[in-house]
């Protein structure tokens, strides 16, 4: 079965989970992924506790560690701290270490600071208090407000000379966003009052409507004064506005406010210009001292893009999907499977175990009545929803139950369910994985490789012609079935509609098999499943990865920047096929082209005298017949699993 005529020495494979990452958000530099936070958790943002037990409560960035609710990732105020940019930001905080008396949650990543004696530390100038952790990632904000506790308002300012002693101020109230209920249905009734200071007189009063039932008000609307420049009080003067709550029965409630010195708003208007800009509400001790811009996420941007320039790197390209599908739950190329058996737990006898991964097992099991035997993964409700892994669940099963599939990937029976537990009942494949395999012998033979690589090659070609890429090849999911063909199986990470434009944009798969465009975050096709099996091809023929590091990030940086390596020995036909699917450029890879891309793979000479009819039919002979001593046999899976 092992082909000796190479003289590098193997290292032997290691079973790897796959990992996944959620969908990636960025806003001004964040990187923001949902996330289950299991522990009382605050918002970074405004502030108030985030709600919710079965599912992710909020958003927390990769890099920062920043925390905050789902309505408030609109409103992040400042640049993330691991983009390096100088952005006019205030002095840095200075952190001293610090034993807390009472419970104190962390500023930045909102969670509780545990311990008894200097917990965490906190600003001698602000009073921010953060974890130990924390705060090298806190933004060098200090003496300003981070958090949004009370909203913001959305302004346009411009100021005219009337004569030569007089100016006349325009202030446009457009909108408010982000509100703090102040009802105790949830919601607030606001409206804006303006006025001039000093001067406390009801005729410098003026106010919006009031919008009824809403935290994110639309006024439009404008209003002005009339300044004397030769008054002695004008170089103090400011245009104050307030955001109040409209009550019915008691005194009206102050959500928030600022102030604006008058003399800066002539100096912004030079040349008659209006400017725009979203302000942050202050409580009553400070909005008749200063006001805080929120920074554009335009602005933002262009800085960001600035710092990516000078420093050649651009790690976060891509990550704003736009014109995505979503995973379709009715989708009309995976039809329902009406007619199968319904089953449940209690029909089956478990007898071992058969693999282990993220979210639950595979058992080997006998139905009591037909005694036929099945293959039955085991998925953990709780942790599908806490991974917010409720749609690649869904998605698994549909594919799972697709009709008319090759006989090269796994057949589902049926499925069922416990409180605690979902379930798939499969056809169950004795002869083992080829990890399994290659862990025993070390390597394959060029025709044994071959005949494996051809038939997963249709098995990923009918999927593709469905618009669903796999992203999880790898020997652990390629099985070997008693009568020695293969059968992929997890489904797991399958993403569908990946066809023409529509590209995938989540970190997904077993790092090792990782696509580079997928470590840099690009959008990717199906191009991703060819890297994978060049990665398969070059583990069966050499007896290990083609890449290696001393951690995931060493290997990401190898996948992304070195050359593969030929052992001698290896074919010519081997290395020009290896070579061709492990094109870092996804467009240029085998098997990439949208319409000749099937030719070229079977086209390739390791594929010569390849039949392709008879291999989708199973006419082709097998090189090799796993061992097999009867249906409930399990030799040949990974004795560490039962």
């Amino acid at each position: 079965m092992a082909d000796g005529s190479m003289d590098v020495e193997p290292r032997r494979p290691v079973r790897r989970n796959a990992v996944r990452q959620a969908n990636v958000v960025e806003v001004k530099g964040h990187k923001f992924v949902l996330t289950y936070f299991k522990t009382f958790t605050f918002c970074g943002h405004c502030g108030r506790f985030l709600w919710g037990v079965t599912g992710p409560q909020g958003y927390q960035c990769k890099l920062c560690d920043f925390v905050m609710h789902k309505r408030c990732l609109d409103y992040v105020s400042f640049i993330c701290p691991d983009v390096h940019i100088g952005n006019g930001a205030p002095s840095p905080h200075k952190f001293k270490t610090m034993s807390f008396r009472g419970p104190t949650w962390c500023d930045h990543c909102g969670s509780f600071i545990y311990g008894l004696m200097k917990q965490g530390k906190q600003c001698a100038d602000c009073g921010v208090s953060v974890h130990h952790r924390c705060h090298e990632m806190v933004p060098k904000t200090c003496g300003q407000q981070v958090k949004e506790t009370r909203g913001r308002l959305e302004m346009t300012v411009r100021s005219e000379d009337i004569d030569d002693q007089h100016i006349r101020l325009h202030i446009g109230i457009i909108q408010a966003a982000n509100l703090p209920p102040m009802d105790a249905n949830g919601l607030a009734d606001p409206y804006v009052k303006l006025r001039m200071l000093p001067d406390s007189s009801n005729s410098a009063k003026q106010k919006t409507e009031r919008q009824a039932k809403t935290l994110c008000p639309v006024w439009e609307e404008t209003f002005f004064f009339d300044v004397n420049k030769t008054d002695s009080s004008f170089e103090v003067s400011r245009l104050v506005v307030e955001v109040w709550d409209w009550d019915r029965y008691t005194a009206n409630d102050l959500v928030g406010g600022f102030s604006i010195p008058v003399p800066e708003i002539v100096e912004w208007s030079t040349g008659g210009s209006t400017v725009t800009n979203w302000y942050r509400l202050l409580d009553a001790k400070n909005l008749k001292q200063k006001y805080e811009h929120v920074i554009e996420d335009s602005e933002a941007e262009k800085l960001i893009e600035e710092f990516k320039k000078k420093t050649r790197i651009d790690r976060a390209r891509g990550l704003r999907p736009e014109g995505i599908p979503d995973l379709r739950r009715g989708s009309e190329m995976v039809p329902e499977s009406h007619g199968l058996p319904k089953m449940a737990l209690g029909d089956f006898k478990l007898i071992v175990v058969l693999g282990k991964g993220s979210f639950g097992k595979v058992f080997l099991a006998e139905h009591k009545e037909s005694k036929e035997v099945y293959a039955i993964k085991s998925l953990k409700k709780d942790l599908i929803v806490q991974e917010d892994d409720v749609e690649c669940t869904l998605n698994e099963r549909k594919v799972l139950a697709l009709q008319s599939k090759p006989p090269f990937l796994i057949n589902l029976h049926s499925c069922f369910q416990t409180e605690e537990h979902l379930f798939f009942v499969m056809e169950y494949v004795s002869g083992g994985d080829l990890m399994f395999h290659i862990l025993e012998l070390g390597r394959f033979s060029e025709s044994q490789t071959r005949f494996y690589a051809a038939e997963i090659v249709l098995g990923l070609l009918y999927l593709h012609d469905l618009g669903i890429i796999y992203r999880d090849l790898k020997l652990d999911n390629v099985l070997l079935a008693s009568d020695g063909h293969v059968k992929i199986a997890d489904f797991g990470l399958c993403k569908d509609g990946i066809s023409g434009s529509s590209k995938a944009r989540t970190f997904c798969g077993t790092p090792d098999y990782i696509a580079p465009e997928i470590i840099q975050y690009h959008p990717y096709d199906a191009a991703v499943d060819w890297w994978a099996l060049g990665v398969l091809i070059y583990e069966m023929l050499v007896g290990r990865p083609p890449f290696d590091g001393e951690d995931d990030d060493q290997l990401f940086m190898n996948i992304v920047q070195k050359p593969v390596h030929y052992p001698r020995g290896l074919s010519e036909p081997c290395r020009k096929i290896i070579s061709g699917f492990l094109i870092k450029n996804a467009t240029k890879r085998l098997g990439s082209h949208p319409e000749a891309g099937v030719d070229q793979i079977k086209s390739q000479p390791f594929f010569k005298n390849m039949d392709w009819d008879k291999l989708a039919k199973k006419e082709v002979k097998p090189p090799y017949r796993p061992k097999n001593k009867g249906k409930k046999n399990h030799d040949n899976f990974d004795p560490e699993f039962h």
